[in-house]
């Protein structure tokens, strides 16, 4: 939308939506709401980095093979059964629709199990890497020698260690597109277990893994395990449970998240909870001790390929999901837009889902989400409501602002969210409040002293899941200079890193049917809060 169909918008909106005088600094309160059914964006995925469903699929393969290589069944018609780039790009294009925004990407080394890592492995990694960059997407990063629980060789600590020493540079230089790198390395598929040379049983030889892998690694992007239990193998038994006093530093513990690859299948969730008598339910002290940690780390999960150990039930699932702060899940399992056929998430396409129930199960219950424009009930479905509140879902109630202020003079301005989410946002972000003008340019900035990190969509531990209000609140001058005219007053929330901040794909958009999404030309992506007039300097 242009700079003056968002102005007009924004006064309409503000004659009904704010209240307090038009006098110089009085302050008045703009109110928002969230995004109905019949809303435009509302019966599809809004995009937002860094959450939601993932794809899955093999990168960095020589064009043209074959060998361990799956076509997505939406696929399998149109294109050549070999590999290609631009067959998982295609792949991620299918789901626009579900919001998708993430891409695990599986890199098997099994042809260097001897050597290095040749320059032309190296090479299709950083082409894979340019493809997630061109297309806005992140990948969730696992890196693996073992493509099945049968292998007859498996690799050395050693081969591991030389390997990374080698991919630190390639994972350095694109860390601003890995959402997470995950463990892998060892065992089938990269899950640490079922390895040929049962390296998994050896808890030194996982420490060593996974401080290399925190070393190569910048800061402030974390890691994930398979098992709750292999955090306490790699980083030590007596390892204490991770709190919000610790949570997004440099610690160890704090940069180890967990990846669920057999999520509620059956009984143990596919081996991920083997302690008796408790299983996948609370009282299980692993199941507990993930509880606990979740509201601080990056959670991913999928089904079991084909509803192996039964079809998993959606609402159930969206309880666990919230319950586990769930980040990212597969849309890839027990799907027929990989696998051909009808199966779990098929299910939860059809199952209706309604205010009642998410309110009665104490779900995230986002403001219009279960109405149309006319405020009468509507249902959504368990798979719709899943694909919304994975990760984090900001829902802005309220900015207090005055109408005008002076150029030179303090804008004081109050905001305040909620997350509808499962989850927190998980790397840094910035928020800045900007001023844009009448030629539809950025025309001031102001960085906001706050964490996105910090917005969790309810205290950890409660058991209730009452939604938590977060208030960002600035009082800054601006700038003397600043011509006299109407502006448009935003929250930018881009991406930390200086490769993708003026990128839209990777900004943060509100959940909110009446906050206008400012990108010019695809830059940017500023929610826009209302209209501020500036008045000549004093």
């Amino acid at each position: 939308m242009k700079w003056n169909g968002i102005l007009t918008a924004v006064l309409v909106s503000l004659a009904a939506a704010s209240s307090g005088t038009a006098d110089e600094a009085a302050a008045r309160t703009i109110r928002y709401h969230g995004i109905r059914h019949d809303d435009p964006c509302g019966n599809i995925g809004l995009r937002n980095p860094e959450r939601g469903w993932r794809i899955e699929a093999v990168f960095a393969e020589p064009d043209g093979s074959s060998h361990f290589f799956t076509m997505p069944a939406h696929l399998k018609e149109r294109l050549p059964r070999v590999y290609s780039d631009a067959n998982w790009l295609l792949d991620a294009q299918h789901y626009e629709p579900f919001g998708l925004t993430l891409a695990q990407m599986y890199c098997y080394l099994d042809q260097f199990q001897e050597g290095d890592i040749s320059a032309e492995k190296l090479e299709a990694i950083q082409r894979g890497f340019d493809g997630l960059r061109a297309a806005g997407l992140k990948a969730v990063l696992r890196f693996a020698y073992e493509k099945s629980m049968e292998e007859k060789k498996g690799q050395t600590l050693e081969t591991i260690l030389k390997h990374l020493e080698q991919l630190a540079p390639v994972i350095r230089k694109n860390a601003d597109v890995i959402f997470v790198l995950q463990a892998g390395f060892v065992g089938a598929w990269g899950e640490w277990h079922s390895s040929a040379n049962k390296l998994e049983l050896d808890h030194a030889v996982l420490a060593a893994i996974v401080k290399k892998l925190l070393d190569v690694l910048p800061g402030n992007r974390m890691t994930q395990v398979r098992v709750p239990k292999y955090k306490k193998w790699a980083l030590g038994e007596d390892l204490e449970t991770l709190d919000a006093s610790r949570a997004f530093s440099a610690v160890p513990a704090a940069r180890v998240g967990f990846h669920n690859d057999g999520f509620l299948a059956g009984k143990t969730c596919g081996g991920t909870w083997l302690e008796k008598p408790f299983f996948s339910s609370p009282g299980n002290p692993e199941f507990d001790y993930m509880t606990a940690e979740s509201p601080y780390l990056p959670v991913d999960g999928e089904l079991f390929w084909s509803d192996i150990d039964g079809r998993v039930d959606g609402f159930k699932a969206a309880e666990r999901m919230r319950l586990h702060h769930y980040s990212s899940f597969s849309i890839a399992h027990s799907y027929s837009g990989m696998e051909g056929k009808t199966l779990g998430i098929d299910a939860w396409m059809k199952t209706p889902m309604d205010a009642a129930q998410a309110s009665e199960a104490r779900l995230p219950l986002s403001d219009g989400y279960f109405e149309d424009h006319e405020g009468r009930p509507v249902t959504r479905t368990l798979f719709e409501y899943i694909r919304d509140h994975l990760g984090y879902r900001i829902e802005l109630q309220e900015a207090v602002c005055p109408e005008s202020v002076r150029a030179g003079a303090k804008l004081k301005i109050g905001v305040s969210l909620i997350n509808r989410g499962f989850s927190t946002l998980i790397n840094p972000r910035l928020a800045y409040l900007v001023l844009i003008d009448a030629h539809n340019k950025i025309a001031w900035t102001q960085k906001l002293a706050c964490d996105p990190r910090g917005w969790q969509p309810f205290s950890p531990g409660d058991p209730d899941y009452a939604p938590l209000v977060h208030n960002l609140q600035a009082e800054v001058s601006l700038p003397p200079q600043l011509p006299p005219d109407h502006y448009l007053l935003g929250l930018w929330l881009p991406d930390e890193a200086d490769s993708l901040r003026d990128d839209a794909r990777y900004a943060v958009r509100a959940a909110n049917r009446d906050v206008p999404w400012w990108s010019p030309g695809g830059r940017y992506g500023v929610n826009v809060l209302g209209s501020l007039r500036i008045l000549p300097a004093m």
